[in-house]
């Protein structure tokens, strides 16, 4: 992957803060966040320092106006070396931050299966937080590490900057904090490494915070051959007993369905997978943002081919898979081809679908997109019952999303 804005390696900010922004909008014009900001430049000097790079960190007002803001933000969770979450009970309702926290942990995840290195995300405290205020998953991370001031425990960065009495412990506290993002940094070893479409990502408290939109089921429908029906002369190699066994990228070294592996990268982005097949659906066609996953092959078949053709007239996401090993399909790509468009004409020219994936990274790299484009659809086109309102009421305003 290409360092893009950062240039080179030399370059990549050494943390990346992710915090909620405030919803409190003072009369007086003011900054809400000026404090964040404060501290960013605070840490930002300290890690200068202790690390001698360039680029000490990233945070959200650094992304110049005009310029495409997930793309900028992106870049910087795929460099970032260390992930500083800025704690408060404002942090963990915050739909950016839950994706911002998904997408790094996803990167980690990727790169550090089986290594013994630390998580390179460092919770740090905004506000005091008791136990109870911190989602499951946090309550066994060390959020006050050791050599901090007390004051910060009982505080949080933001009480000791307020507090004048705390001026020396919030140096303090800065001063610790820039040298364990150098530590945790160090340690973790993270390469820059592609992060998930933001838009496909689910919200990592979700589950805490009681979000609707957080582990949102996502249906995987798997249109491919089944062992007892497959066509002349069909190598069995890919194939099972069921639609969803069917093996695409298999060889000597890798035998994991399409199905099981689309379901762990969909779990990786924070949503909840259901896997179905076009030949035994078991889930509600209505119920839940769905990716169809097609065996080429299938395009011929009369049968499947007319069902196809029925689920095309509400196109949906549709990624086809194709393995240039498999010598059949390399053959036979072209007629493939013109039958699968024939038969889904509308569902491959959506935003997010694709045929000819060529191999098992090509796939996870294009599902995170279909999947968001699934889900943005499905939010936009989904059946709307919106509860009945006494005349009386006042017309409800709509303010936009907070971060």
């Amino acid at each position: 992957m290409t360092l893009g804005i950062y240039g080179d390696d030399d370059r990549r900010p050494y943390f990346f803060l992710s915090y909620a922004r405030s919803r409190f909008r003072p009369d007086d014009g003011t900054d809400p966040d000026r404090w964040v900001t404060k501290l960013f430049n605070d840490l930002c000097h300290d890690v200068g320092i202790v690390t001698g790079m360039p680029t000490p960190g990233f945070m959200d007002r650094q992304i110049p106006a005009g310029t495409q803001w997930p793309d900028h933000l992106a870049e910087a969770l795929a460099s970032c070396r260390v992930f500083l979450a800025l704690l408060s009970p404002a942090y963990f309702t915050s739909e950016y931050c839950g994706k911002e926290w998904a997408a790094f942990l996803g990167r980690v995840k990727s790169q550090q299966a089986g290594l013994d290195r630390p998580l390179a995300i460092i919770p740090a405290l905004w506000t005091r937080l008791g136990p109870s205020e911190l989602p499951p998953d946090l309550k066994s991370m060390q959020y006050i590490p050791p050599g901090f001031p007390s004051q910060y425990a009982a505080e949080g960065f933001y009480g000791i900057m307020k507090l004048g009495r705390y001026r020396e412990q919030y140096k303090q506290a800065v001063l610790q904090l820039a040298r364990l993002v150098k530590e945790t940094a160090e340690q973790a070893d993270l390469a820059t490494g592609p992060i998930s479409d933001f838009d496909a990502l689910g919200n990592a408290f979700a589950d805490y915070r009681g979000g609707e939109r957080g582990r949102r089921p996502i249906k995987l429908t798997v249109a491919a051959h089944r062992l007892d029906k497959l066509p002349p002369g069909r190598d069995t190699y890919y194939y099972g007993r069921t639609m969803p066994e069917w093996t695409p990228y298999r060889s000597a070294d890798y035998t994991t369905p399409i199905a099981r592996y689309a379901e762990q990268v969909v779990a990786e982005l924070g949503h909840e997978p259901v896997v179905d097949s076009l030949d035994e659906p078991t889930a509600d066609p209505d119920a839940s943002p769905t990716v169809l996953i097609v065996d080429p092959w299938v395009s011929r078949d009369p049968t499947i081919g007319e069902e196809l053709r029925r689920i095309d007239e509400e196109p949906v996401n549709v990624l086809v898979p194709y393995n240039a090993d498999d010598r059949q399909t390399a053959d036979a790509e072209k007629d493939l081809n013109r039958t699968v468009d024939a038969v889904l004409s509308r569902s491959l020219v959506l935003p997010g679908s694709v045929k000819s994936i060529s191999s098992k990274e090509a796939f996870r790299a294009a599902l995170p997109k279909a999947v968001g484009e699934a889900i943005n659809r499905y939010f936009k086109e989904a059946p709307v019952h919106p509860p009945e309102i006494e005349p009386t009421m006042a017309r409800p305003s709509l303010e936009l999303p907070e971060k």
